[in-house]
């Protein structure tokens, strides 16, 4: 497939085509975008790429792993348990941050496929574009994807967190998370309506910040109560760690008075002041059968897409207990 096949679909000269798919700025931004989706549909980056890997197979193969930020425990601690999956197969990974910026991530991917500069894609988020790809791609994140898919079911998970505390003696529990936990809140309103269990809009918490922030937040609004809820389940770890900093601070007994749980099983959770309640999402593991999916993607030209729902592990600690005898 040669650029002069590109050229007379485009209605331009073969030297434009050339100019745009290295990135010229002699070619305007839209001019250059219809250039390379028509080079996508007709399969233009498919074969470089086959052409690459047929060429020199025993070159390094090099993964392009794209996630939203690196800010994060739980997003450090995958993008380090691809890495090491990649470097044992003898490839190499290069990381691209996007923050939360589809348009950024649009751009990344572009550059990606113009510049070939990628043997397969590895994304940890759902926000992927949605349009023919050339290189492959594995979607570490739960959703209606388009594109191979490994995660850990939210709705499974929340449905353990929610039966513990029930088992518990728990009824009043509160959810705490911020705008890009909308999943993790949308199963927790489902688990507990499939339970029986109240969910009045007073238990939602929703903070527009992130991290300790959120839990920090949550704290100084549910104080403001009358009647504090018996536990809490928080989004993500950071969260929960902070609410029972911040509920110790006011003179909260945790788990006598409120029970806290978290999500990822980060580190620092089993060896808090007081050891935290959480769920295992098996990073490690994601990575491992997420990198296993790609390579067969690039080697074997797999075409079935598929989505693998791995299992979670429920980790009572500390934080949590039988619901508080009323005084």
């Amino acid at each position: 497939m040669t650029y002069k096949k590109i050229a007379q679909i485009a209605h331009v000269s073969p030297s434009t085509v050339c100019k745009a798919l290295s990135g010229s700025k002699e070619v305007s931004a839209e001019l250059t975008k219809e250039i390379i989706r028509i080079a996508e549909e007709i399969g233009y980056f498919e074969q470089k790429r086959k052409r690459k890997n047929e060429y020199a197979k025993s070159d390094m193969i090099n993964i392009a792993l794209i996630c939203p930020e690196i800010i994060s425990v739980f997003y450090s601690g995958i993008i380090t348990s691809l890495k090491k999956e990649i470097e044992q197969r003898d490839g190499l990974a290069s990381v691209y941050v996007y923050d939360f910026d589809k348009k950024k991530l649009d751009k990344i991917v572009e550059q990606i496929t113009v510049r070939n500069a990628a043997d397969g894609i590895v994304l940890l988020s759902a926000d992927y574009p949605k349009r023919h790809q050339s290189i492959p791609v594995v979607c570490l994140y739960e959703g209606e994807l388009m594109h191979d898919s490994v995660f850990c079911d939210a709705k499974a998970y929340m449905s353990d967190m929610v039966a513990y505390l029930k088992e518990s003696g728990h009824t009043d529990i509160a959810f705490v998370g911020e705008p890009k936990t909308e999943g993790k809140l949308k199963a927790f309103k489902t688990v507990m309506q499939t339970m029986q269990l109240p969910c009045p809009p007073e238990n939602i918490y929703v903070i527009n910040e992130r991290f300790e922030q959120i839990g920090y937040q949550a704290v100084e609004q549910m104080m403001k109560r009358k009647t504090l809820p018996t536990a809490v389940i928080c989004a993500y770890d950071e969260v929960a760690l902070a609410m029972i900093h911040s509920f110790t601070r006011y003179g909260v007994r945790i788990p006598e008075q409120v029970s806290i749980m978290g999500i990822n099983d980060i580190p620092m959770a089993a060896y808090a002041q007081i050891p935290l309640s959480t769920v295992c999402v098996f990073k490690k593991e994601q990575a491992a059968i997420a990198i296993n999916m790609l390579y067969d993607k690039i080697f074997e030209n797999a075409h079935i897409t598929q989505h693998i729902s791995i299992a979670h592990r429920l980790i009572v600690r500390s934080s949590t207990g039988t619901v508080p005898r009323k005084e």
